[in-house]
């Protein structure tokens, strides 16, 4: 095995579990981060890898031509309002940090090329993931929130809270043929992200199950997987577990609090019967919205705007006096899109994700399972309310996957019944 397959797995399993953490791994000071460097080394040292393979597509009908037209597209707009942020004065980081949501999926052209060297790499790396995300998960829960010892040079903390348990347990369903060789990674990595308790996972982990068993025809497996949830939460709720949350989520783990917080948004009144963090947790979407209500008058003022966004390195917190905070994106692609890039950016946007989802469609149909499809559209609805695609420990883990997921369609040649099989002849083709 090639050592820069091994990189990618090592990037999409330290991203999902340690999130803002291991993106921090690097130079700081100099704004160099594992996920930056991993890709200009890849480029430097395999630049036919990406090069080739995009600019054929570009020029010669293929299944990667309306990727490789719309992420060309999406690239050199994202040129465009990283100039024109700069032009206007804002700040040439803040400008650059955004910019990087369109060039982050030049990870797609990544993980399709180590998909055709490697086509064990996805099962792999699920289960790799699962195992680390689990173990990991579970002893941040129970003792490693609690060490908030910075990253150094940062304000990050060294360890940060996982993120992949929704991810694994799709791919462990998708890609294990035997799920009794698996059950205890299965509801290791559900006990995580019940503990966690973040209702963009619980939301993306749904629909990703919905689309999984719909497109793989596994309804049933679907309904067994919705009830191992559904029977963690009766039996907590029976039993009165109660534990302290993670110091990163504040209130308690337990079935009441799950239940108060997924319904805090919609009634706070009715969530408070349920969780005494039942107003702090209904603050953090009320934020969000005054936020989003924000950017959507500021960037409907004029024509110009609406169409173009106030450009990157734009100080969007301002809009709402969260300056302080530190933050640069709405948790909301959408938003985050428009506020930047206008009406043009959001519409470039999508297509890009258009072409994506299109291509992993049809990876599914030669490996036979719609794995990377189904982790895909987790990401995609968890980034309405998240920051998915505009952050390194979203975007690349997110991209890498679905590059692995749809290597098959780059097949020239009638579908085979063994994935295998089709990723190999892929890499030979390639």
């Amino acid at each position: 095995m090639q050592i820069w397959p091994r990189v990618f797995l090592f990037l999409v399993v330290g991203y999902l579990t340690m999130t803002r953490s291991f993106a921090y791994l690097g130079i700081p000071q100099a704004k160099l981060f594992i996920g930056e460097l991993a890709i200009g080394g890849f480029l430097l040292t395999r630049p036919r890898a990406v090069f080739d393979r995009w600019l054929t597509a570009l020029a010669a009908p293929s299944p990667l031509a309306g990727f490789a037209l719309a992420f060309t597209c999406f690239l050199a707009y994202g040129s465009f309002e990283l100039a024109r942020g700069i032009t206007l004065g804002y700040s040439t980081i803040l400008a650059l940090q955004g910019f990087a949501f369109h060039y982050y999926p030049i990870c797609f052209l990544l993980g399709l090329w180590a998909g055709g060297q490697d086509p064990t790499l996805l099962r792999r790396l699920v289960r790799a993931g699962a195992w680390v995300n689990g173990i990991y998960g579970l002893l941040f829960i129970l003792f490693l929130n609690t060490i908030a010892i910075p990253l150094p040079g940062t304000d990050v903390r060294l360890l940060g809270q996982p993120a992949g348990s929704a991810v694994f347990v799709i791919g462990l369903l998708s890609l294990e043929p035997n799920l009794s060789r698996v059950w205890h990674l299965i509801v290791l990595n559900l006990l995580v992200m019940l503990g966690l308790q973040v209702r963009a996972e619980f939301l993306g982990f749904a629909v990703g199950l919905l689309v999984w068993g719909f497109f793989g025809r596994q309804m049933g497996r679907v309904v067994a997987g919705v009830s191992a949830v559904a029977a963690l939460l009766i039996i907590g709720f029976v039993t009165d577990f109660q534990m302290p949350a993670p110091s990163t989520r504040g209130g308690q783990i337990s079935t009441r609090d799950i239940i108060g917080r997924v319904i805090s948004p919609v009634d706070p009144e009715l969530a408070a019967e349920y969780s005494e963090t039942a107003k702090t947790t209904a603050g953090t979407a009320e934020w969000r919205i005054v936020w989003w209500r924000a950017i959507w008058n500021t960037i409907h003022d004029s024509t110009e705007t609406a169409l173009i966004g106030e450009g990157y390195g734009y100080p969007l917190a301002d809009l709402v006096g969260y300056s302080e905070r530190d933050i640069r994106t709405p948790h909301n692609v959408f938003f985050y899109a428009l506020a930047y890039g206008g009406w043009i950016g959001v519409v470039l946007f999508f297509a890009l994700q258009a072409t994506v989802a299109h291509l992993l469609w049809l990876g599914s149909k030669f490996s036979g399972t719609p794995c990377g499809l189904a982790i895909w559209a987790l990401f995609f609805c968890g980034a309405f309310f998240g920051n998915a695609f505009e952050t390194p420990f979203g975007a690349i883990p997110l991209y890498l996957i679905s590059g692995l997921a749809a290597a098959p369609a780059l097949m020239k040649v009638a579908p085979y019944a063994s994935p295998a099989r089709a990723q190999l002849l892929s890499a030979a083709r390639w």
